[in-house]
């Protein structure tokens, strides 16, 4: 899927049986076989952040159509595991209980890197505020997928998926229509590198994703807090705090990269952007609703899928990105005052 997202791809026709020994030999499948380097202007999206940039919609489109015709079962499979999931957790105890009155929501867990180190909390929090309105929490974990058609029944079950910028989230392209995907924007004060992966007035990488997709993706500030190092510095204390995070010699630098960060999460986000998008009594209907509800909490609506108006039928895709602010302080690694990628972008 990350060879796809950054490469680009082709989609090729190929027999059936080139992939599967027991398919039909008058079969045809599709193949995507992902490029060797990111040449294709338009994968190169993450780059330049353009709005124009239509390569993951295309391919959002073209996995799934082409699931769909690889197995016209694959919207049975979908309940099926969602049945699987709701019986490991208790909350229906048989193959007759309705899966449609629950919403699935899964928290991006990551064995090495970017580790979510209060994920546990955070499940605990959304089980004893949501359970009795049908929506439950769960890990998501791809590296315990075994096969493709897996990471696809895994992601295409919920409807919303939440986690810190980072090449896990691009599996959101498999989410439904009118999913929602919650980034957390890493704290990335202005003497460190990487601020491009936190900008709320323009998308961020996974922002161009997501952007004019019939998903919505939503973004949420970290702080300070949420950096579990240098705890014995007074955070008020800001220059004492950049000399503590930057500090080479004692390794806490090599943990301070965003890339390589540890991290915590406010419980308290998980419960605003819960109750604000995912409770059905409270379903965002129009566009102005779901910005004023973005707005409230300070979560940034980097793409909202949404009627302009109640009587209206038609969903449209619209950004609602916060203005810059000139009178912060500007990092030094951007130039020009534009954040500047280098190499992944979502590694």
């Amino acid at each position: 899927m990350l060879k796809l997202i950054f490469c680009g791809y082709d989609a090729e026709s190929a027999p059936a049986s080139s992939i599967a020994h027991d398919a039909d030999p008058e079969e045809v499948a599709t193949v995507f076989k992902p490029r060797p380097a990111i040449t294709n202007p338009d994968a190169q999206c993450y780059v330049s952040l353009d709005p124009k940039c239509v390569a993951y919609r295309k391919l959002q489109r073209d996995l799934i159509s082409t699931y769909r015709e690889k197995d016209p079962d694959i919207n049975q499979k979908i309940r099926q595991y969602q049945r699987r999931i709701l019986i490991e957790n208790g909350l229906i105890h048989n193959n007759t209980s309705d899966v449609d009155e629950w919403r699935l929501v899964g928290l991006a867990h990551r064995t090495y890197r970017r580790i979510w180190l209060n994920i546990d909390d955070a499940i605990a929090l959304c089980d004893r505020k949501f359970r009795r309105h049908k929506i439950v929490c769960i890990t998501i974990d791809v590296e315990e997928a075994t096969s493709p058609e897996e990471q696809l029944l895994m992601h295409r079950s919920l409807h919303a998926f939440i986690g810190v910028h980072g090449a896990q989230l691009t599996q959101g392209v498999l989410l439904p229509k009118h999913g929602y995907i919650l980034e957390f924007l890493p704290w990335v004060p202005f003497y460190l590198w990487g601020s491009w992966v936190a900008t709320t007035h323009v998308p961020t990488p996974l922002g161009v994703i997501f952007q004019k997709t019939h998903l919505n993706h939503v973004g949420y500030p970290l702080g300070r807090e949420s950096v579990p190092l240098c705890s014995d510095v007074d955070k008020s204390d800001e220059e004492r705090t950049r000399l503590c995070l930057m500090n080479e010699t004692s390794g806490v630098l090599e943990k301070f990269r965003w890339a390589d960060r540890d991290f915590n999460v406010p419980l308290q986000t998980i419960e605003d952007f819960v109750s604000e998008f995912l409770l059905k009594e409270n379903n965002p209907i129009t566009c102005d609703d779901m910005q004023k509800r973005a707005e409230r909490k300070n979560f940034v609506m980097y793409n909202a899928f949404c009627k302009q108006n109640a009587t209206q039928r038609m969903f449209i895709s619209k950004q609602y990105y916060r203005k810059k602010d000139d009178r912060r302080t500007k990092n030094v690694h951007e130039r020009g005052g534009t954040p500047m990628p280098r190499g992944n972008a979502l590694d």
